[in-house]
């Protein structure tokens, strides 16, 4: 019995170690997973933020309208799908609250001017030479009442302000005159683009001025105030090389002719995005088909990237369009005429439409190089009449109408032939 229970109890011992042995292991075994656990779970209970944090910088680099990107990302800026985000930009200026005056470096910006482009030719403003994120938007026409609200509400949503250019007609409808009133009270800049949308290039003196002034006093007769424009924009841009509408605008105090670096009318979204840079205008209308979804998109995008949107006299560090007390109604404003000025030649060629070929026309038609009317459209079959003349006078048949063939022409050195009234 003695060895039995030795035996037994060395068994027992033997047991028991094993069972602690195991007991031990077991346990390490245990205190690792949950070691692992404690360490893969997230405090608090929360969702793991790691997982966010890298998520969000990749929606950010992600083109805007990207329906690919994370339903827990910021969202990106409502634009169309086709509109790529361009390269990464500065941080972008906090925008100003909405109807804030923003013009605090208006000496600065004077420097964004351009220069005469010849000798007794105005301004063409076309774009800021500016390294500063501003840019202009600029609308025209104004015949879609509801669209223009809808565009000037999504302007002053964002803290921006526009510049507007209702043709003169649509400028006195009643629901497009009170809604350019109210932009006009909210910051906003109104500016000249001819009373019934005629192309100035082939008027009369007295119709130039018409078309012209009578948008300047239809202006003035919705807002209640003399109102004095700064920017004149001719029909689709024509002719902004004139010289005579050029003079003309500057007699009346205008600064110079309104042009545009990106036509948001004839452009896709992603030619509207790639576009914007420091100091561009852009052109858009209050059209449905092709101009209202781009613009409602781009006003919030351009902002998003950093941009103030400002008016053609912020952009340029001119004053706002000054005004006085009207002295009687609108109407019976005296329309101011053409004044003799000092003609240069310019060079003018197939595609170019101006005053100046309007004069040319009327010379080679005198001279018999041309029959019909004069109609200030440089077409071939003008620059086949200027040929024939060239060769009858030992010239290069080029076609071209440069400075000293109409020198030859008009038998007047360019700068000291007066015209105008």
């Amino acid at each position: 019995m003695a060895n039995y229970r030795k035996v037994g109890s060395r068994a027992r011992r033997k047991a028991a170690r094993q069972r602690r042995l195991l007991l031990i292991v077991a346990g390490a075994a245990a205190l690792v997973v949950l070691l692992v656990v404690l360490l893969t779970l997230p405090r608090g209970g929360q969702p793991d933020r790691a997982v966010e944090a890298l998520a969000q910088p990749q929606a950010a680099a992600q083109s805007p309208g990207d329906e690919s990107r994370p339903e827990d990302a910021a969202p990106a800026a409502e634009v169309p799908a086709a509109v790529e985000a361009p390269a990464a930009q500065p941080e972008p200026t906090p925008s100003p609250e909405a109807g804030e005056n923003t013009v605090s470096f208006a000496s600065l910006r004077a420097a964004n001017r351009p220069s005469p482009t010849a000798p007794g030719y105005g301004l063409v403003f076309s774009h800021a030479d500016t390294e500063e994120k501003i840019i202009a938007i600029t609308v025209d026409d104004c015949f879609q009442a509801e669209n223009l609200q809808q565009i000037v509400d999504k302007a002053l949503e964002v803290g921006g302000k526009l510049t507007i250019f209702p043709i003169g007609t649509n400028a006195i409808k009643g629901k497009q005159s009170q809604i350019l009133k109210y932009a006009w009270e909210h910051g906003f800049e109104l500016e000249n683009h001819t009373y019934n949308h005629s192309g100035l290039y082939r008027l009369s003196d007295e119709d130039l001025a018409k078309q012209v002034y009578l948008q300047q006093l239809a202006l003035s007769h919705i807002l209640g105030v003399e109102y004095q424009c700064h920017f004149l924009r001719p029909k689709g841009g024509d002719a902004r090389r004139d010289q005579r509408m050029q003079v003309y605008a500057q007699q009346i105090g205008y600064y110079g002719i309104a042009h545009w670096s990106c036509a948001g009318s004839t452009s896709t979204p992603h030619e509207i995005a790639k576009a914007l840079k420091p100091g561009a205008i852009y052109l858009f209308h209050t059209t449905s088909t092709n101009d209202l979804d781009k613009l409602l998109q781009f006003i919030p995008y351009a902002v998003e990237q950093g941009y103030q949107l400002v008016t053609l006299n912020e952009m340029f560090g001119y004053p706002e369009n000054e005004t006085k007390p009207l002295n009687g109604p609108a109407k019976d404003y005296p329309i101011p005429q053409l004044q003799p000025y000092a003609r240069y030649y310019d060079v003018y060629k197939p595609t170019r439409y101006s005053w100046g070929v309007y004069l040319l026309q009327e010379k080679l038609i005198e001279l018999g190089y041309m029959k019909g009317e004069p109609d200030g459209v440089y077409g071939n079959d003008c620059a086949a009449c200027v040929k024939a003349y060239q060769k009858d006078q030992g010239l290069e048949p080029t076609g071209v109408a440069d400075v000293a063939l109409q020198e030859r022409l008009f038998g007047v050195p360019t700068g000291t032939m007066t015209s105008g009234q």
